[in-house]
């Protein structure tokens, strides 16, 4: 055991870090779906392809503004006021209500986002989700008091076909979370260091003076690595049951399952050694209670 660095900062992923992503994302989708059913009368499988198609286009589960972009609307396009009504409002409430439901924080999130604030370390958060999802879910669970900063790829602008109480929200601010949002280039995407990188320029911060909290092994773990940073395994996140994998599939785009689904069945899963169990775990690696020096790289031998 190495002695323990001086840490000035706590850099963590939100996705199945903070939150389980999955768990809440695949009753709302599902939900958003029943409704389409039974607003439209199609076929359920038709609305997966239309909805699935448009996430594949965006990369994201949670492009707010699928269903009007969606083959769905296609037919009534002509009166996007009465589609509005009758067939994307009560879909949103559907998705909203499982929401509500299924999204909460971690046990002891909230409280150990409190204690590395009490101890006056810089609190940032560095996501791979589009601005407009990461900002509305910190503000949702009430957590984007607690951050510093929040890093996320590109959110997206508002269509041409939307609810116009929806673009006059967003018009007076009623959708931003009161942290200070850095919108990063897609190009930095996991395992992309850049956006780490951005952070600690930001910040005036030295890779050694960070710990970096994330799930994902192989997206996020390399970040730390290229920074100098200490990575901090969230092991917990990747907990998602075979049963969710394959519900999530049936609708995600392939992108978004790789990204928010750190490991596939049967494959031997990325380890790292600093490992967690719990983001309370979080507060003991900063006491030095749980603490590894990040594993060396192998030198290639001479023959």
């Amino acid at each position: 055991m190495a002695r323990v660095p001086r840490l000035r900062a706590v850099v963590t992923d939100l996705d199945n870090t903070l939150y389980p992503w999955v768990d809440y994302v695949v009753p709302s989708l599902e939900a958003m779906v029943d409704s389409l059913v039974a607003t439209t009368a199609l076929p359920r499988i038709r609305i997966v392809q239309a909805l699935k198609a448009v996430y594949t286009t965006y990369e994201s589960n949670e492009y707010p503004f699928a269903i009007q972009e969606s083959a769905l609307f296609a037919p009534y396009a002509a009166d996007f006021d009465s589609f509005n009504e009758l067939v994307i409002r009560p879909a949103a409430r559907a998705f909203k209500a499982a929401r509500e439901r299924y999204l909460r924080p971690y046990p002891g999130v909230v409280e150990t986002l409190d204690a590395i604030r009490t101890r006056g370390l810089k609190l940032v958060a560095l996501t791979d989700a589009p601005r407009n999802a990461a900002e509305l879910r910190l503000k949702w669970l009430g957590l984007d008091g607690h951050f510093d900063a929040l890093y996320t790829l590109p959110g997206y602008p508002l269509p041409e076909h939307v609810d116009p109480r929806i673009r006059r929200r967003e018009a007076e601010g009623h959708y931003r979370s009161r942290t200070p949002v850095v919108e990063l280039p897609r190009e930095a995407e996991k395992p992309s260091a850049d956006g780490l990188r951005r952070v600690l320029a930001d910040f005036g911060l030295g890779g050694g003076e960070v710990v970096y909290v994330g799930d994902n092994a192989q997206k996020d773990m390399p970040v730390a690595e290229a920074c100098g940073a200490l990575g901090v395994w969230a092991e917990y996140g990747t907990y998602v049951s075979a049963e969710y994998r394959e519900r999530l599939a049936v609708i995600s785009a392939a992108a978004v399952t790789r990204r928010h689904v750190a490991e596939e069945p049967g494959r031997r899963p990325a380890r790292w050694p600093l490992a967690i169990s719990s983001f309370r775990q979080v507060l003991d690696v900063l006491d030095g209670r749980r603490w590894a020096r990040p594993p060396a790289r192998r030198r290639r031998r001479r023959r």
